[in-house]
Formats: structure tokens, sequence, C-alpha cells
């Protein structure tokens, strides 16, 4: 399981469930700062577009589409994520999500 010192060895299931939880922790972190960018972007193309200025080749329903495909796509891939990951994991990525 994990490799540690003979005085920690007691203590593994404790020390894995600690990690699988901080590795949640700042997953959700990750997760949470990556949506509001998301968001962010997609309502400065908006706000761009409105005044006048755009990217090109980018506009406002084009990255709404992207989104809902990929969303779609990780949406329908989900059970087979989570189905190995333990519960202190999924506890972690919630607190980081909400507390991010």
């Amino acid at each position: 399981m994990l490799a540690l010192p003979p005085s920690l060895e007691p203590y593994a299931p404790l020390i894995a469930m600690i990690l699988a939880f901080v590795d949640g922790l700042l997953f959700g972190l990750a997760i949470k700062k990556a949506v509001v960018s998301f968001v962010l972007f997609v309502v400065a193309v908006i706000l761009g577009g409105y005044i006048g200025f755009s990217l090109p080749g980018v506009s406002a329903s084009y990255l709404i589409s992207r989104a809902v495909g990929l969303a779609a796509h990780w949406i329908s891939s989900a059970p087979a994520i989570f189905s190995g990951i333990s519960i202190f994991f999924i506890i972690g990525l919630a607190v980081g999500i909400w507390k991010g």
C-alpha cells in the first residue's frame, strides 16, 4: 500500500485516508478555479462582442456549444471515474469545490 517506515506502519490506513482527502481537496480547488476562469472568459467574450470587439474565430455561440459538448462527455463518463475513488477523496473534492 504505502512505503512507510516501520514506526508508521500501524497508521498506514489513516495516512492513506488523509492523503486521499487532501488530494480531493486540491483537485476541488483546481476544478473550482477552472470553472470560474471559464465563466469569466465566456462573459468577457460576450461583453466584447456586445461592444464590438471580437477574437477571430471565437464567438459566444461557439464557446457555449463546445462547453455543452464537453460537459455532456464528462457527465457520461463520470460514473466510471468515481467508481474507483474512495469516499474520502469525494468528500475532499466536495469541500474543495465548496470552500475554494
